[in-house]
């Protein structure tokens, strides 16, 4: 997955919770960022699927876009194509995620 597109996510997250630099946020800040996700979305995204995202736990495998949409439906994006294309310009779907 592009690295530029999940800093943009961090960075977009960092200000819509108001809570600083998300590379220093703790596993309760995670926990709770949980909760709010649900209470928007009405989709549970559990704390090690964040931190996996944040790149707090290591893991090998691509997010599903599923996932990519909650997180970005959270920040006010329809979807994971339309936080792509109105940040990149580009679709950002299906294996083009990684090229995006």
């Amino acid at each position: 997955m592009n690295q530029g597109l999940i800093r943009q996510v961090k960075r977009q997250f960092e200000t819509k919770t108001g809570w600083g630099d998300s590379d220093l946020w703790s596993n309760q800040d995670f926990l709770e960022l949980s909760e709010m996700i649900f209470n928007q979305t009405g989709i549970t995204l559990s704390h090690v699927t964040l931190k996996r995202i944040w790149g707090k736990v290591r893991y090998e495998s691509l997010p599903h876009t599923n996932t990519l949409n909650t997180i970005v439906k959270f920040l006010g994006y329809g979807n994971w194509r339309d936080f792509c294309m109105k940040n990149t310009g580009a679709d950002c779907l299906g294996k083009e995620v990684v090229a995006c």
